[in-house]
């Protein structure tokens, strides 16, 4: 279907150039799309989806840097593998007498999301490619365009404020976390 797709492609050069992207970012989705759908079918339709989409949206993309197109189907794949399973979980039929496993108390579970998503999206996005889809410091740089030093001050940082945040509310007790 890539090879197909390709051919919408206006001219050799965005060919090549779309050619070079999925050689050097298949691998690195294929794990991110692994690590969220295990591995399988389901992981390669995540990425193959990416990668369909990029082509369908390449004139609006032809002028972003290649390492940002990277960290663009990053987040492509990871929103479709969400996709796929929230559509996965509507179509599940559980067992009976199953209980998921939630946190007792759904208001502080809805809190400690809030605590999250409430850090400044730089430190959030940055902490998220780093512990959610275990991403390296260098990978992470190529994505952002930051340097690597950049990188891990923002991960010290963003760690740092929600550990505080958390402390504030009452998570933690005051020993090292994360």
């Amino acid at each position: 279907m890539i090879v197909f797709g390709t051919a919408l492609l206006a001219s050799d050069p965005d060919r090549d150039r779309f050619a070079r992207i999925y050689r050097d970012h298949y691998r690195r989705l294929h794990r991110l799309a692994a690590q969220l759908l295990g591995p399988g079918p389901k992981a390669e339709d995540a990425v193959h989806d990416a990668f369909v989409k990029l082509i369908r949206h390449f004139d609006e993309l032809r002028d972003r840097p290649e390492d940002r197109l990277g960290a663009w189907l990053a987040v492509v794949v990871k929103n479709t593998a969400l996709d796929m399973l929230r559509r996965e979980k509507r179509e599940t039929e559980l067992e009976d007498g199953y209980e998921p496993a939630v946190p007792a108390d759904q208001g502080e579970f809805q809190a400690l999301v809030a605590l999250i998503r409430g850090l400044p999206e730089e430190y959030r996005r940055i902490l998220e490619l780093r512990f959610v889809t275990e991403w390296s410091l260098a990978e992470i740089a190529q994505a952002t365009g930051l340097t690597e030093s950049a990188v891990k001050t923002r991960v010290f940082r963003g760690r740092k404020m929600l550990l505080e945040q958390l402390r504030r509310e009452g998570y933690l007790d005051g020993r090292a976390y994360l």
